[in-house]
């Protein structure tokens, strides 16, 4: 009796030994490292100093004085400085009748530039990506646009491809979380995640204060990400994703409208910020960091608190 009570004890703690070696291969499995960034770099001639952005405020004949001077007051507060980029069809006085061409060409640029460098950095083939997520907010033409890079880069007909489209701000966080959980399904993948946004086709042209500062504070930019969950690639990662945190307000009325794309008055299309935009932020970064502390410090610093 003695050697069977051994024996299924031994068995035990083989099985527990095997469960835990699973474990640790499905969660080795589940990693994200980030192996190469390619930022956006515009050319100098698309360059929106604070002379030049004046003499675009200055040629929209629906502003008065009022709203000019709360414009370049908020352009010379707003912290931005000189070498931010802007699309080239606002430069050229085009931004309130933009086509599609425009639009296209923007987004091509940024898109197969970043990529370009990504692929040639790090010598990897588009043919060996197997998952492609790519958001851009506000521009959704069809095909798609990761139809568009398949097209560009000849990619295989197996990858797994995601279009964002309305994300906003929160994209490329958005993006990166969506790579991650397919990881853990998906082993030995490469993932590239592109990211970037619309603006020539979306400036605003009126002069609703709430609305005219979405064209104060973005600007032309976008970048590639590769990621992979290949334990042998670690190595070379430049980071590693350990948590991510999302949360959703949408259901929160103010929330939801803090920034919002509607018309003015006058049916001219924008973007309208509003003074809930920072409360709704701190809040769900609040709940984010209340969530994410105890999965990144210490616990003597926590502890402390």
């Amino acid at each position: 009796m003695e050697s069977i009570l051994k024996i299924l004890c031994l068995f035990s703690l083989l099985f527990s030994i095997l469960q835990l070696s699973k474990l640790i291969l499905k969660r080795r499995n589940q990693s994200c490292f980030m192996l190469a960034y390619e930022c956006f770099k515009p050319k100098e001639e698309t360059k929106l100093n604070t002379n030049t952005c004046a003499k675009i405020v200055l040629r929209n004949k629906n502003l008065g004085l009022e709203e000019f001077r709360f414009l370049l007051k908020t352009m010379v507060s707003s912290g931005i400085g000189e070498h931010t980029y802007c699309p080239k069809n606002v430069l050229e006085g085009r931004e309130a009748c933009p086509n599609l061409k425009d639009t296209y060409e923007e987004i091509d640029e940024i898109m197969f530039d970043t990529l370009d460098g990504l692929f040639k950095r790090t010598c990897f083939s588009p043919s060996e990506i197997d998952i492609l997520v790519v958001n851009v907010s506000l521009f959704s033409p069809i095909p798609s646009l990761t139809a568009r890079i398949i097209n560009r880069y000849k990619m295989r007909e197996d990858v797994k491809v995601f279009n964002l489209a309305g994300m906003g701000c929160s994209a490329s966080v958005v993006a990166i979380d969506l790579v991650q959980q397919l990881f853990k399904t998906h082993e030995n993948s490469l993932g590239v995640v592109v990211s970037t946004e619309d603006l020539g086709s979306h400036w605003y042209c009126g002069k609703d204060k709430k609305m005219m500062l979405s064209n104060c504070l973005f600007r032309s930019g976008g970048c590639s990400m590769l990621f992979t969950n290949k334990m042998e690639l670690k190595h070379k990662a430049i980071l590693k994703l350990k948590h991510m945190e999302r949360t959703q307000y949408g259901a929160d009325d103010e929330a939801y409208s803090c920034c919002i794309q509607v018309e003015d008055e006058e049916g001219f299309a924008g973007f309208r910020l509003t003074k809930s935009l920072v409360k709704s932020a701190a809040q769900a970064l609040t709940v984010n960091l209340q969530s994410m502390v105890p999965k990144i410090l210490p616990l003597w610093e926590l502890e402390v608190e």
